[in-house]
């Protein structure tokens, strides 16, 4: 950063008389500098100043990297792939042959297939059925011997056409024999047609049940991804500047909790810059292709995607940060940041299991509203339509609370720990109040 300047007496007053570091990593006069920060002065910046200027910074030195870039690019090509995949591997209906002896049960064929549209049928010469199904130009052929109907495969019989075929000779059987007792066959369906069973569902859903898995999937997915991918990004920067001794330079001009909240708000950014631009193209690839019925109101379910995303980005990145900022070496970042990962694979793990069993379970949704549990599982619950308004408005306050009161406890243990070098800063410590 432009604007920092080293204070006199080393990097940010830390260093000892002779410029060799505090034995055990303790740094003289440390803690006053936690505590108090930088003393104003005529050219002192502005919280609000310093806090954007380390955003500003954090902002271009992540999305102007290569593997910014390039996630960003592999992650899109990827969603093209699977779309191209779709659209080739989607088939047209199966054609199944019928030979001339058995054409009188089209009519019934075509009607029972058509609720399921998979089935086209066509008229062929049963000398030819044989050729026919070797070359594979059809999947199957219906015949007639000895007035039996015969369905003639190449392999195995397909059990859904095997059902179509069963159906329609029971129709065209039961024509026959309202005929022969005198009954109009479609007098005799239109009565039959008129009692049916009326299903008033509570809260109907417009998804199957494969949708509602793969909307289970990609809500709790992307942001799991997301969630780790970011904040291990940030926790291993503040280790990086650690043991570059950026920090003391930066905290010369700053005070720690400008540092933290310039540095969260920056990353957030670029996260969200490549969650929008992802979850854009996953929107136009399920309108595209008719993969997955997406919530009428999909624009202001990506707002809200969002929302919850820097949620739960702030309050998980938070405690990343200020675990990461107990260690010194990148060695050491794993033991450190393990309970916070806990805490980001539960909810997933939690969001894979119960939704995809019962999207109405009463565990999934109280948890659904409970802190650091929501920000994956409420986003999923709302795209399955199952989340009322007032458990979204009171999960979304919760939240919030939650975020307050962590990035306290995150800030004084990253001005506690950011300082001091060598081996692991002890929570007791980190916690103190100064």
């Amino acid at each position: 950063m432009s604007t920092v300047a080293r204070a006199p007496g080393g990097a940010g007053g830390q260093g000892t008389p002779d410029g060799q570091d505090a034995p055990d990593g303790e740094r003289a006069g440390a803690p006053d500098r936690d505590t108090e920060g930088p003393r104003p002065g005529p050219g002192a910046l502005s919280a609000r100043r310093a806090v954007g200027l380390v955003a500003r910074r954090e902002i271009s030195s992540r999305m102007r990297t290569k593997s910014f870039v390039l996630s960003t690019l592999g992650l899109l090509l990827g969603l093209g792939v699977y779309a191209l995949i779709i659209i080739v591997s989607e088939d047209g209906p199966a054609r199944v042959g019928v030979e001339r002896e058995a054409s009188a049960l089209r009519p019934a064929l075509a009607a029972v297939a058509e609720k399921t549209g998979d089935f086209e049928f066509v008229t062929v010469d049963g000398d030819r059925t044989d050729r026919i199904l070797r070359d594979g130009e059809l999947s199957a052929v219906i015949g007639s011997a000895d007035g039996q109907l015969t369905l003639s495969v190449e392999h195995e019989a397909d059990e859904e056409l095997l059902a179509v075929v069963r159906a329609a000779a029971a129709e065209e059987r039961t024509s026959r024999e309202l005929e022969r007792a005198g009954v109009d066959p479609a007098e005799f369906r239109e009565r039959v047609a008129s009692s049916t069973v009326r299903v008033a569902a509570l809260e109907p859903s417009e998804n199957s049940a494969a949708e509602q898995f793969a909307l289970i999937l990609a809500s709790t997915g992307l942001l799991y991804f997301f969630f780790v991918f970011y904040g291990i990004v940030l926790a291993q920067g503040v280790v990086e500047e650690k043991t570059s001794r950026v920090v003391e330079l930066l905290l010369s001009t700053i005070r720690p909790w400008q540092l933290l909240a310039g540095k969260l708000i920056g990353v957030a950014v670029a996260g969200l810059t490549q969650l929008v631009l992802l979850g854009g193209a996953a929107v136009a690839l399920a309108q595209g292709t008719g993969a997955v019925t997406l919530p009428s109101a999909v624009g202001g379910t990506l707002v809200t995607l969002g929302v919850w995303f820097l949620l739960g980005f702030f309050l998980f990145a938070a405690m990343l940060a200020a675990a990461a900022a107990r260690v010194s070496r990148q060695e050491d970042l794993q033991g450190v940041v393990q309970p916070v990962m806990l805490l980001i694979t539960t909810p997933f793990v939690l969001g894979i299991a119960l939704l995809s069993k019962d999207a109405h379970d009463p565990l999934i949704e109280w948890l659904s509203l409970v802190p650091p549990l929501s920000p994956i599982l409420m986003p999923a619950r709302m795209l399955l339509g199952t989340a009322p308004v007032w458990q979204i408005a009171l999960s979304l306050v919760l939240a919030v609370a939650a975020l307050a009161g962590m990035t306290r406890v995150a800030g004084r243990m990253y001005a506690n720990s950011v300082l001091r070098s060598g081996s692991r800063v002890p929570l007791a410590e980190a916690l103190r109040l100064r």
